[in-house]
């Protein structure tokens, strides 16, 4: 065998494809390579044999499968989902906006309100009383009735004792009693008017109910009949301290920070000189609770005021007008921003007591003893029978303040047990 390996012979490999092909239109013999196949139909480079391409691609477009129904209504579903959602958003983010716009505005309408009242307020002030009273002398002369002498604001200062109760035992504020029983309490702040005070004490007594009322200084000293009246017919009375001044920056800045010139000395003088008018006119001392003048209060007030023997009273409030408790009966005309007419105000509070579960259960009603709506059938007093009746028949019972705050827990003559300021 030679050295030299010789190269394997590979034989081509055989093809059943013949070389040459018949054109079916013309019969025409043509090459493989130049014959034109189409499903199996030999055609020839003659253009006249040429097949109709639109028609085969027509033919095969039917041979294939056709796409599956289900995949369109998915890829339908999912666009609409899209837009759906995409809609929702927009809608969402619409509602949003004007919710914020309405919430702005309505803060924006009762600070506007707020400050005409407060000038309003210190207008009346500033007039001469034609009913009154001789005015009290400075508290460091005044002289102090004997038998008032068990009030807790013209007791010596003393020291706390074993068996003072630590001031923990009394909360600062109470806004809203318990809200297990259908009780509702009617309360009215009295600071300079009381034009419309002797027609609210007729309903109230043509109802039977007992209401809490909030008196300044100046409003005993301006009316003191009235004073007694309210408390003849056994209504209780809280002090809204003597002069119903600022306390707080809110109607300057927005903020309840203490104002500078308001100490805790000075706001228990201003307590103390309301009680001592109002036990002069009437033989009484006050209920242990106050509410704060233009509702301006914060955590260091409510601890001065505790610590001078009073509990801060408030009302159900809510983040706009329709969901707290508040008449705004103050404000005095339809071109006031923030007015509400009687109706609005009997058909929110009725509302809200029927709500589920527990509607107004223990909330605080503030109303005022004055008005400077001229229009009768505006002010807000004249639906307070109606609103009286239907709340009755929904089983509320109508109680005054100290009595909520007994029923909550609190008790009220721990307060005045409590130390003296220093």
């Amino acid at each position: 065998m030679s050295a030299k390996k010789r190269r394997r012979h590979i034989p081509e490999k055989k093809t059943d494809r013949p070389k040459e092909l018949k054109c079916s239109k013309c019969g025409k013999t043509v090459v493989h390579e130049e014959a034109l196949i189409v499903k199996g139909t030999v055609y020839c480079s003659n253009v006249n044999c040429l097949p109709d391409l639109e028609m085969i691609r027509v033919k095969a477009e039917e041979t294939l499968p056709s796409q599956a129904p289900a995949d369109r209504s998915i890829r339908r579903l999912i666009v609409h989902s899209s837009l759906t959602i995409a809609l929702c958003a927009v809608v969402l983010t619409m509602w949003v906006f004007r919710e914020v716009a309405e919430l702005r505005k309505e803060n924006r309408i009762l600070r506007t309100s707020r400050s005409a009242l407060i000038e309003q307020i210190k207008t009346y002030n500033r007039e001469s009383p034609t009913d009154v009273t001789p005015p009290l002398p400075p508290a460091d002369t005044t002289p102090v009735p004997a038998a008032h002498a068990v009030s807790r604001l013209t007791r010596p200062l003393r020291k706390p004792t074993a068996s003072v109760l630590p001031c923990t035992t009394v909360p600062y504020h109470f806004v809203n009693g318990s809200g297990d029983e259908k009780t509702v309490a009617l309360t009215f702040d009295g600071g300079s008017l009381a034009n419309v005070t002797p027609a609210i004490l007729d309903t109230l007594a043509g109802h039977s109910v007992s209401a809490t009322m909030f008196l300044t200084g100046h409003f005993i000293r301006r009316y003191p009949d009235i004073t007694r009246r309210i408390v003849a017919e056994g209504h209780a009375c809280g002090n809204h301290t003597f002069s119903h001044p600022h306390l707080t920056s809110y109607a300057m800045d927005r903020t309840n920070r203490t104002l500078p010139e308001m100490t805790a000395s000075r706001l228990r003088e201003e307590f103390r000189r309301a009680e001592d008018l109002f036990f002069t006119t009437t033989g009484l001392p006050f209920a242990p609770i106050w509410r704060a003048p233009y509702g301006e209060y914060n955590r260091e007030i409510c601890r001065w005021a505790r610590e001078a023997g009073y509990l801060h009273i408030g009302w159900r409030q809510g983040r706009t007008w329709l969901l707290g408790l508040d008449s705004n009966d103050w404000i005095p005309d339809s071109t006031t921003p923030g007015f509400h007419t009687p109706m609005a105000f009997f058909d929110k509070v009725v509302h809200l007591a029927r709500l589920q579960p527990d509607g107004i259960n223990g909330g605080i009603i503030l109303m005022h003893l004055g008005t400077q709506r001229r229009d009768p059938a505006m002010q807000v007093h004249t639906v307070l029978g109606m609103l009286i009746d239907t709340l009755r028949a929904d089983g509320y019972r109508f109680v005054q303040i100290p009595e909520m705050v007994s029923a909550s827990g609190i008790d009220l003559s721990a307060i005045r047990q409590e130390p003296s300021l220093p």
